[in-house]
């Protein structure tokens, strides 16, 4: 492989790497599915590959490769247009012009969510990331941790307000809020 050819190829894996998740809260607003979501993350991860030769790096890249999600999130729309209730093209651009927005600011809270997570006891931590991170199942936590439901999701809503109140207090720390 040439090397000018090698570098190109590890910039974009660099690239794809880094903003992976944020493509994916991109795409996942998008469409009703998360299944659906990753299949047109990886089809958007090869449309990216293939034209990469025409990216800027002077640019951006997150907004350049929201371009590529729309398209292929618009072609997954036509070829499940069959399927179940989907959202309208104009709900759609709406969307979509609204993450490019917001995801400075997904991003930021993200990283003060995972900064507050570390603040967790490991008990605590572990709940939350089994429940949301893991999606396991809530009979199945009930019987490991012997509690009921209501205790179970009592303890789960106080974590999510102590999250909730330390990327609050962070966000305004930093001016952000």
């Amino acid at each position: 492989m040439h090397p000018e050819s090698a570098q190109r190829t590890e910039q974009i894996v660099l690239l794809l790497t880094q903003h992976q998740g944020t493509l994916f809260r991109y795409i996942f607003n998008l469409v009703t599915c998360e299944a659906d979501a990753r299949d047109i993350l990886q089809e958007t991860s090869l449309a990216l590959f293939r034209k990469f030769d025409q990216y800027d790096s002077a640019r951006p890249f997150l907004p350049w490769a929201y371009r590529f999600a729309y398209v292929q999130v618009q072609k997954h729309r036509e070829k499940s247009a069959r399927g179940p209730l989907m959202f309208s093209e104009d709900i759609i651009d709406v969307l979509a012009l609204d993450m490019e927005r917001m995801a400075p600011e997904l991003d930021h809270r993200l990283q003060f969510l995972e900064a507050c997570l570390g603040k967790l006891n490991p008990q605590d931590k572990e709940l939350v990331t089994n429940r949301y991170a893991l999606r396991q199942n809530v009979e199945e936590m009930m019987q490991r941790l012997s509690v009921s439901r209501r205790t179970l999701f009592r303890n789960l809503e106080l974590l999510r307000l102590r999250l909730h109140d330390c990327v609050t207090r962070q966000l305004q720390a930093e001016g952000l809020l």
